[in-house]
């Protein structure tokens, strides 16, 4: 069969053979409610924005702003469920190179990206110190929740890794 004639199913399965299988294994939990809300939410702000803008011509001054605070907070707390999952975006080959001292890797990879969130964290706090009198440009609502939003969201994503940490170091430890 020449490759014009190959389906794009047959094209499909040569590439990754086991999408359905990848696909059956995603399982969707309560803690992922808040992050398809979170979503939904910014879907709706960006589609108001869109629609108002150049449907009727007179756009909504909050929707702008909304939106990007709707996708900071979307990346924040999605990055709680990639590192649950572990499934940032890395590079394979390194994964690949290192061969046996992958482990080793991970380990000061996953340190120096808790002392970062930790640092990311506490910076946190002073600006939602900082801006707990100032309103949102267009929103009534202080700046201090956006903050605090973002500051549990590091936090929590601090507590998964030093889980993952101690994982890593009894891993390292056999």
């Amino acid at each position: 069969m020449s490759s014009v004639d190959k389906s794009f199913e047959d094209l499909v399965a040569e590439v990754d053979p086991d999408v359905d299988e990848q696909l059956s294994e995603l399982k969707f939990t309560l803690w992922d409610i808040p992050l398809l809300l979170i979503f939904t939410a910014l879907f709706t702000t960006v589609f108001l924005q869109f629609f108002t803008r150049y449907v009727l011509n007179d756009s909504l001054s909050w929707t702008e702003e909304a939106a990007r605070y709707l996708l900071i907070i979307l990346t924040f707390t999605g990055a709680l469920k990639c590192q649950v999952l572990d499934s940032h975006i890395r590079l394979e080959f390194i994964d690949n190179l290192v061969g046996d001292y992958i482990g080793k890797l991970k380990f000061i990879a996953l340190s120096l990206t808790t002392f970062f969130f930790g640092v990311l964290a506490w910076s946190m706090v002073l600006l939602a110190k900082q801006t707990s009198f100032q309103k949102m440009v267009s929103l009534p609502y202080p700046k201090y929740y956006f903050y605090a939003v973002l500051t549990v969201a590091l936090c929590a994503l601090l507590v998964i890794q030093v889980k993952q940490i101690v994982w890593a170091y009894k891993e390292l430890k056999r």
